[in-house]
């Protein structure tokens, strides 16, 4: 007689599958748990300790571990045909915050085996890793005599993924950051991501793309009007949380192709709706089209403004309920709450590898600052550069700004050299009506004078800059020649991607 072994934790469908299984005269073996949901289902089951004379472990931890099952599965032909097995729930419960011991006992060993061994010998052995098959199981046992190889195979394919995605999922909970579904080793690299998210498309409309979700990473986010969301919106989107995510105060980031083109900072006003102007009209030009990025709830003000505009994304950690009918209209509009913090650390694909780096979360402040010009910066001024070096740090490198106390005025990046980077910055910071001091921030060193030259009439008083360069004292000698007070930070925060 023809077996089906059975070891669930899912029992869902199960009842239809054993039925049509007996109905195609497989005799069903089953360990403990689901012998006796099959027992009380009137459907006849023989249990595994009988079959192989072992009993079960009191504890539950061995149940299949016995080279009877494993030469009657691995044989060839096999006399165990069928081996149905779902794993203990262990990604399921990493979200509930278990203990380590608790978590432990949620590592199914058995049943990765089993699923293994039985796919290993697919030849023989049709193996079914999710209830997800069962349909498609038993439309086979009811039209066919025997199970085509061509199905064996692709369950086959399909109970290794569940076996791989299954240690990888154990290997990131045991791996630091456990959280994220990144696990680093000196010799190997592992990720555990999952629910594929279908992409609008990728970076350009022929490329198909997709986000696949770590699995309890601490952010969250979720598009609220149900348009798609493209690869290029994702990669912005990311930037603009990040700029803003270095305010404590209300902040706005406005992103064009993974550079910000309008920051700002709420300080004096109370009114976020200004905030979120001041950053839009930065470089209002540019803002057309792009993602724009809140730290602080949305509101009908703000919303208001943005009528006749095109915004690609917009973000916010909290999106009133009572705003949503306002956005109707905007059928192009993709709308973002989100939570939580960014993962740790952050991997990109290249040369047919990974980049795995840790995230670039340093922020240095006044205190750390080394002052290299005659004159030091006025306690205003530090704080303007402060404002500089955090928007710089999130503009693409090489990258130069010009910015007031709370709101960028010229943004350049992500160009091949650091003078047209600070002549573009210069060039839109001249458009803007803006009567305080001006700071300039760099995010890599000024290699020589020639960038600190373009400063002059500029109305930029101070300039925040890694230093380290050979010819620094160039630099400052520039910087000294036209009265701007420079600090070094000793740090540079290079975003080339």
């Amino acid at each position: 007689m023809k077996k089906a072994l059975i070891s669930v934790s899912d029992k869902n469908g199960l009842e239809e599958l054993a039925r049509a299984l007996v109905k195609a005269d497989y005799e069903i073996l089953g360990t403990s748990g689901t012998a006796a949901f099959l027992k009380r289902a009137g459907i006849s089951v023989i249990e595994i300790s009988d079959y192989t004379g072992f009993t079960e472990t009191s504890d539950g931890r061995v149940k299949t571990l016995h080279t009877k099952l494993y030469t009657d599965i691995l044989g060839r032909p096999a006399d165990i045909q069928i081996v149905v097995v779902n794993l203990y729930p262990f990604e399921e419960k990493m979200a509930e915050g278990l203990s380590l011991p608790r978590m432990i006992e949620f590592i199914d060993i058995g049943g990765v085996t089993l699923l293994r061994g039985a796919a290993k010998n697919f030849e023989y052995v049709t193996v079914v890793s999710s209830p997800d098959q069962y349909p498609e199981l038993i439309r086979e046992l009811e039209s066919a005599d025997e199970i085509s190889g061509g199905m064996r195979e692709r369950f086959a394919r399909a109970a290794f993924q569940r076996t791989a995605i299954y240690d990888a999922a154990v290997t990131s909970y045991l791996s630091e950051p456990a959280s994220e579904g990144i696990a680093t080793t000196p010799w190997a690299v592992g990720l555990y991501a999952v629910e594929p998210i279908e992409l609008k498309y990728g970076e350009n409309p022929h490329q198909n793309g997709r986000y696949y979700r770590f699995p309890i990473a601490e952010f969250q986010f979720s598009e609220l009007l149900d348009h798609p969301l493209s690869y290029n919106n994702l990669m912005d989107l990311e930037a603009a949380i990040l700029t803003v995510g270095e305010f404590e105060n209300p902040a706005v980031a406005v992103m064009k192709h993974a550079n910000p083109c309008g920051v700002a900072e709420q300080n004096d006003d109370k009114d976020y709706s200004k905030t979120f102007t001041r950053a839009y009209n930065a470089d209002s030009k540019s803002a057309w089209g792009g993602v724009i990025a809140l730290n602080r709830p949305l509101t009908q003000e703000i919303v208001a403004f943005l009528k006749g505009k095109f915004v690609e994304v917009l973000a916010a950690p909290e999106i009133p309920e009572s705003l949503m009918s306002l956005f109707a209209k905007k059928k192009k509009l993709r709308l973002v709450q989100y939570s939580g913090k960014m993962p740790a650390k952050t991997i990109r694909s290249t040369l047919g590898g990974v980049l795995v780096q840790d995230r670039d979360y340093h922020m240095e402040r006044p205190d750390s600052w080394k002052v290299v010009t005659n004159r030091s910066p006025t306690d205003e001024e530090k704080q303007v550069l402060l404002f500089a070096w955090k928007v710089t740090k999130h503009t693409r490198s090489n990258s130069v700004v010009i910015t007031g106390k709370d709101v960028s005025l010229g943004i350049g990046g992500g160009l091949p050299n650091r003078v047209d980077s600070a002549t573009r910055a210069l060039n839109l910071a001249a458009e803007q009506d803006y009567d305080g001091v001006r700071a300039c921030a760099s995010d890599g060193l000024f290699p020589f004078a020639d960038s600190i030259k373009t400063l002059k009439g500029s109305g930029v008083t101070a300039v925040i800059q890694p230093g380290g360069a050979m010819r620094d004292e160039e630099v400052i000698a520039a910087a000294d020649e036209l009265d701007i007070a420079m600090v070094f930070t000793g740090v540079r925060h290079f975003a080339h991607w």
